[in-house]
């Protein structure tokens, strides 16, 4: 069985990006470490990814800082980089996403409108 659940903070603002006619979002989830003998365990940043509905949910609805909960599946990929050197990546796909928090913008309904009127997306690019 290959199921992940988490509970973090999202460390970047969310950005789509173009896929072979689809949308994917990269990005971190900074999950705190519990610590018996201090109060702060300090925290591990997550790597992230997300395609399609999900990913463009997350668009919508989710700022930088806030509280999220995901289930999904690790996955482990390779590619080359710039400099022709091989790059080992595991992440969590996302497949479910709970808001935890609310939105801290008030009225503005996130990015709804603005996503419907002007929808943007990034070029797809390896890091």
């Amino acid at each position: 069985m290959n199921q992940v659940s988490l509970i973090g903070r999202v460390v970047r603002p969310i950005v789509l990006k173009d896929c072979n006619e689809t949308v994917v979002m990269n990005n971190s989830l900074a999950i705190n470490r519990f610590k018996r003998d201090s109060k702060n365990g300090g925290a591990d940043f997550i790597p992230i990814v997300a395609w399609g509905a999900v990913a463009e949910q997350l668009y919508r609805y989710v700022e930088k800082g806030q509280k999220i909960g995901i289930v999904g599946h690790l996955q482990s990929r390779s590619y080359l980089n710039k400099q022709e050197q091989q790059v080992y990546v595991v992440e969590v796909v996302v497949e479910y996403v709970e808001f935890l928090e609310p939105l801290h913008k008030g009225d503005d309904l996130h990015k709804d409108e603005e996503f419907l009127r002007q929808f943007e997306i990034d070029s797809l690019e390896e890091s």
